[in-house]
């Protein structure tokens, strides 16, 4: 029993897996700047990252700020989401221009909610598909941060062709 409990804390065991056509966990959310955020009515990506301002964060963030307007012209809302607190995310956001939406993560209910690993407050990077109908269209785990804004607009583009 102690081992499944250390295996569940740290994050290697979920009790329950989430898979495409699942019903989104959660579908509501604060931005970084106070924001209600609805999740539902289209594509929305949430790209779930460690830590603001670090190199692969920068980058991935960078790359889905160059692809947001074709995100967008598909009818996609992109979302950061990480544990740091909003004041970071906003800093991260303005410094870096980035385009699409913060979400701070302080209490990790989103991370838990989408089987984001957290480990010490630095999220696995997973990216999270959500459809118009507030369903799990697509989950990739483990992302490059560097291909990952490339990976989810390739997916949108051949869905929505």
């Amino acid at each position: 029993m102690r081992a499944l409990t250390l295996l569940f804390f740290l994050g290697l065991f979920k009790a329950q897996a989430l898979a495409p056509g699942d019903k989104a966990p959660i579908l509501e959310a604060t931005d970084s700047y106070g924001r209600p955020v609805d999740l539902r009515g289209s594509y929305v990506v949430l790209w779930f990252y460690p830590k603001a301002k670090s190199p692969g964060c920068t980058a991935q963030a960078k790359r889905y700020t160059e692809l947001y307007p074709e995100l967008q012209r598909l009818g996609a809302r992109v979302f950061g989401v990480s544990h740091d607190p909003a004041s970071e995310q906003c800093d991260f956001v303005e410094k870096l221009a980035l385009k699409g939406g913060m979400i701070p993560d302080r209490d990790g209910r989103l991370a838990r909610a989408y089987g984001v690993r957290d480990l010490f407050g630095f999220y696995s990077r997973d990216t999270i598909l959500l459809n118009p109908e507030g369903r799990i269209e697509r989950i990739w785990r483990g992302v490059n941060p560097f291909k990952d804004a490339d990976t989810v607009l390739a997916y949108l583009k051949e869905r929505l062709r």
